[in-house]
């Protein structure tokens, strides 16, 4: 399902987003929207849209890659269930840097799929080398490997003045 802002207009407007979520909630199994459109600058309402989402019980995901850095964001205080980002445009690290992921804490333990790496893995259990993959709660649980030193200095730079 896509929505689409209404005729002769290039922002979706909130009341329109929101009632198009409670329209079609028997049909949605996920909510995934920008926290900025890059095209227009829009700033898309996440706190109200995960509040949404999270009253009719549907996920809510957003590609923060034009918000990180950019606006304000709340993500756990928000309910928001998980978003995306990357960190090369307002973070300043560069094309090919790493990229983030929030996994809200009430998914810390869930049985998700994933990709199996070894930064991801339980850290009291790693030097074992099991067989079976544990993985760290949360987000952490995700990660793959060690982040490159010349991508991840300007993102730690970035985000202290962000804060």
């Amino acid at each position: 399902l896509r929505i689409k802002p209404r005729e002769g207009e290039t922002l979706l407007r909130t009341e329109d987003i929101l009632g198009f979520i409670r329209e079609h909630r028997e049909e949605i199994a996920l909510v995934m929207l920008p926290g900025v459109q890059y095209y227009t600058g829009q700033v898309f309402p996440i706190q109200q849209i995960a509040a949404l989402g999270h009253e009719l019980s549907i996920p809510t995901g957003f590609d923060l890659a034009h918000a990180v850095g950019n606006i304000e964001l709340r993500l756990h205080a928000w309910h928001v269930t998980f978003a995306v980002f990357c960190t090369y445009k307002y973070l300043n690290s560069g094309p090919g840097a790493v990229a983030g992921l929030f996994l809200h804490h009430s998914l810390a333990t869930s049985p998700l799929p994933r990709l199996a790496g070894w930064w991801g893995h339980d850290r009291a259990t790693r030097f074992a080398m099991g067989r079976e993959f544990v993985p760290q709660e949360g987000a952490m649980g995700f990660q793959l490997s060690n982040p490159p030193v010349l991508g991840i200095v300007p993102v730690e730079v970035a985000t202290g003045v962000v804060r």
